[in-house]
């Protein structure tokens, strides 16, 4: 497991309001957890040859049971032209079954296929591994008031 990375603190912070420290922008914060836990899961599925967007729709599609490509976007924050091509991938690799709505037939809903249900126990394990690297830096109660606070901003 690879060394945690060096906290990078320059020069104190003026308190003053019309200052401004892009190490205290929140937006800069999340970007750069996010990057560090993407890194963290991207490591863990490689061999599988699958993205952590690849992870994401799995898991939101176990969860969900079936859903339109649309729905899925919203529910993952990916834009169309992204989950569109995310789809299409774990289709052509046996992992999503399409059905077409009996209502709608332009609908299309997606759902996990036998071998997308059968890999995704091992990808949640893989993401827990990973989880545990990106929160290692914190203690038991950072970081569970780390999910409540980011929860509360979505």
């Amino acid at each position: 497991m690879p060394a945690a990375s060096p906290k990078l603190h320059s020069v104190p912070r003026a308190n003053a309001t019309n200052q401004y420290s892009l190490d205290d922008d929140i937006g800069y914060l999340l970007a750069r957890g996010f990057a560090q836990a993407h890194r963290n899961l991207y490591r863990r599925l490689a061999d599988l040859d699958l993205t952590p967007r690849q992870f994401v729709i799995l898991i939101k599609l176990r969860e969900e049971g079936e859903a339109s490509q649309n729905r899925l976007g919203r529910l993952v924050g990916m834009k169309p032209v992204t989950i569109h091509g995310v789809i299409q991938r774990l289709t052509a690799r046996g992992f999503i079954v399409t059905r077409y709505d009996a209502a709608d037939q332009r609908l299309s809903l997606h759902s996990l296929s036998p071998a997308g249900r059968a890999i995704v126990p091992e990808l949640m394990d893989r993401a827990k591994g990973g989880l545990v690297q990106t929160l290692a830096p914190l203690n038991r109660d950072e970081q569970a008031v780390m999910r409540r606070l980011l929860k509360k901003l979505f």
